[in-house]
């Protein structure tokens, strides 16, 4: 029992089998009585707990061959696991009185098969002569020189293997052989260890006490093996990003690359990619593109990397700490970014067990989460806090590939309403991947959405009001009220509006341009118009901003976020087409009020017909389509308007008034009236070859 009363789970000693236990124990009482004060060996015998320094010959005794450096590693794990339970609950640990610096036997039992450490990978058992030979066979298979014959063996191990854990130590021992064996092979021995290794199991007749997580064995060896392989040695080497060329394709999609291993293989990306062990003083200011990540200890091949993370989904889960501490260090500092994309796949596959279940569920107020020597994290709201800190660094990894599977583990592991969270994600609209900023702006719209419950009452109470005549923003807050109301509570689906309105009042340009925009895709997406806070940030970037760029973003997200006729944003609208010094800004104001006004409003047809005096041809253009849309068929303004803009002098604004002549005049009247009307010779072989679709309501112009 360790900290606070919870079990050890990954590699305890109720995983040895009863002739390892027999033989530790044995060991462990003879390394007692060699104590030299006559007190001291009967309270080691009695209370079960021996000097921590006398680790190392006890662990020789037992036959576990491992090197000093080891035996340290694991004696200050140890130690440091023993304080921290006697800070906790000295009550429940050996031989408390006797301070920090000693060794239960279930310490020492935990020390020699914790994943942690590589002596769980020399600790051997007799095994039959059958079983012997299966595991050999397999072993050679795995070293075929044919790509088939391993491929056939990592696709379908022999049940008899499955499971066996001196099988997982046969293929990890040639898997650590770098230099004998081709990084193919080596790929294979990775995945063929999370293939047969033993899947996670509850405990039998264990039952976890509220608050703290069910006990569980993992197979201690297999995630030894690949935690070995993975292992990254302390010291930081920086990569100059302007040497790794990882471009976007123009169509990157926003779902994740799935092949990441024979990615890695064809992939020229980290061909001429330079390392560099520190930063000298004369390139200080070179900072900026120098990323920080370790160098591999064991195994130097990407590929070979990226099959041990992979293989870890099939012998580990969400509640295996050790597994969840080793990928989010992989995520951030392992220098393959095939093997970050793959541990942010992992982590990704997990978080919606991890976003269910919850942290009152997970972790228990008084226990630790991880026992790891990396950092001293102990509480469930530190190891939260954790989580969200290695996301953000992802957020600013130098792969494209990895930022976007941030986003999306994120989106998955987050509950409705993490602000933090939810700030990270908005960040990334920023990104200079497209595919990410994609990502950003779906995990936003579906955390607006939350479970589409608030969303549709809301949206059919809006519809009611404003169909009743009540005024739009009135409608829009009374809707979210009464939706909040029936529903009990919005899930916090809100706080994404907040984040987004907060950004919108930046001191980066770039970050108000790119919320603004987010605010109307993120809204549209779900479903989510008139929201009053959202719309009168957009109101006061549009009149108040000094950056047109951010007022265009907002302009153009306003007709996603209102709604039809609402009077304020129509107002404000209004003013920018017609008032604006920036040309483009007013044709999107056109655009917005030609989508938000309604039919046969006489105040947007007269700011389009004003509109129609711009002295800018792209302007004028919009207005007229602009017009098309707000008129009744046979309006006569409308009409007048559209008819004199067959004179226009350019060719565009001509054409659009044809079009929008033949759509605003009676159905009977409109090819033989328009026909008579059209301005010059190219404007009448124009219309007379299009002039079958013109009657179409779909129709765009050309």
């Amino acid at each position: 029992r360790r900290g606070g009363g919870e079990r050890m789970t990954d590699g305890a000693s109720a995983g040895l089998p009863f002739e390892q236990l027999s033989k530790f124990k044995n060991g462990f009482e003879k390394e007692a009585m060699l104590a030299n004060d006559k007190l001291l060996r009967r309270d080691a015998v009695k209370k079960g707990s021996i000097p921590a320094e006398r680790l190392g010959p006890l662990i020789a005794a037992v036959g576990v061959k491992i090197t000093p450096d080891e035996v340290e590693e694991i004696r200050a794990a140890i130690t440091a696991e023993r304080k921290h339970a006697l800070s906790v609950a000295p009550d429940a640990v050996p031989d408390a009185a006797a301070g920090g610096e000693r060794a239960s036997f279930e310490d020492f039992c935990w020390g020699l098969t914790h994943p942690d450490f590589r002596a769980t990978l020399e600790i051997e058992e007799t095994l039959t002569r059958f079983r012997q030979e299966g595991i050999q066979d397999y072993t050679r298979r795995l070293l075929d020189p044919s790509p088939q014959v391993r491929e056939a063996a990592v696709r379908d191990p022999p049940g008899i293997i499955v499971g066996d854990k001196q099988a997982v130590r046969s293929l990890a021992r040639e898997l650590h052989k770098v230099s004998s064996h081709s990084e193919d092979m080596r790929v294979d021995l990775a995945l063929a260890i999370g293939a047969i290794a033993e899947k996670p199991r509850e405990a039998s007749g264990e039952t976890a006490k509220e608050g703290e997580r069910q006990v569980k064995i993992y197979d201690s060896k297999a995630l030894g093996a690949l935690r070995h392989t993975l292992k990254l040695r302390d010291t930081t080497i920086y990569m100059d990003t302007r040497t790794f060329n990882n471009r976007e394709p123009v169509d990157a999609p926003v779902e994740v690359e799935s092949d990441l291993i024979n990615i890695c293989r064809t992939s020229a990306s980290m061909n001429d990619v330079r390392f560099q062990d520190s930063i000298p003083p004369e390139r200080e200011s070179e900072r900026a593109f120098l990323h920080e990540f370790r160098r591999p200890a064991v195994e130097p091949s990407d590929a070979v990397r990226t099959a041990a993370v992979l293989g870890f989904s099939g012998c580990a889960d969400n509640d295996s700490e050790v597994v969840l501490k080793l990928l989010m260090h992989t995520a951030i500092y392992d220098p393959g970014w095939t093997v970050r994309c793959a541990a942010m796949d992992v982590l990704r596959s997990w978080s919606d067990d991890i976003r269910k279940e919850g942290p009152t569920h997970r972790w228990g107020s008084a226990s630790r989460w991880w026992p790891e020597r990396w950092s001293p994290w102990r509480g469930r709201d530190e190891s939260l806090e954790h989580f969200w800190e290695v996301m953000s660094c992802v957020r600013d990894d130098p792969a494209w590939q990895v930022r976007k599977r941030a986003i999306l583990t994120m989106a998955q592991a987050t509950n409705l309403g993490n602000e933090r969270v939810l700030g990270i994600v908005a960040a990334a609209l920023e990104d200079g991947s497209s595919a990410t900023r994609q990502a950003a702006a779906k995990t936003l719209a579906l955390a607006l959405f939350g479970r589409g419950s608030y969303v549709s009452e809301r949206k059919h109470q809006l519809l009611t009001r404003v169909q009743e005549g009540v005024p739009h923003w009135e409608a829009a807050e009374l809707a979210s009220e009464h939706a909040a109301g029936r529903k009990g509570g919005v899930d916090s689906d809100l706080v994404v509006i907040d984040v987004l309105v907060k950004r919108c009042f930046s001191q980066s340009p770039t970050t108000r341009r790119a919320a603004a925009a987010a605010i109307g895709n993120v809204m549209q997406r779900a479903q989510f118009r008139g929201d009053t806070r959202a719309l009168q940030a957009l109101l006061d970037v549009v009149r108040n901003d000094p950056e047109v760029l951010v007022q265009r973003a907002a302009v153009q997200s306003m007709w996603k976020a209102g709604i039809v006729g609402e009077e304020r944003t129509l107002d404000t609208l209004f003013w920018a087409a017609t008032s604006h010094p920036e040309p483009q800004l007013r044709k999107g104001a056109v655009e917005s009020i030609e989508r938000l006004t309604a039919t046969g409003d006489r105040a947007g047809i007269e700011c389009l017909t004003e509109c129609l005096k711009d002295p800018y041809a792209e302007v004028r253009e919009a207005a007229v389509r602009a017009l098309e849309r707000a008129s009744h068929e046979g309006g006569e303004e409308a009409t007048a308007a559209a008819e004199s803009m067959l004179q226009d002098a350019s060719w565009f604004v001509r054409r659009a008034a044809a079009r929008a002549l033949t759509m605003i005049e009676p159905e009977g009247e409109r090819q033989a009236s328009v026909a008579a009307k059209v301005f010059g010779r190219e404007d009448k072989l124009w219309y007379a070859e299009v002039q079958g679709y013109l009657t179409k309501p779909l129709f765009y112009p050309i």
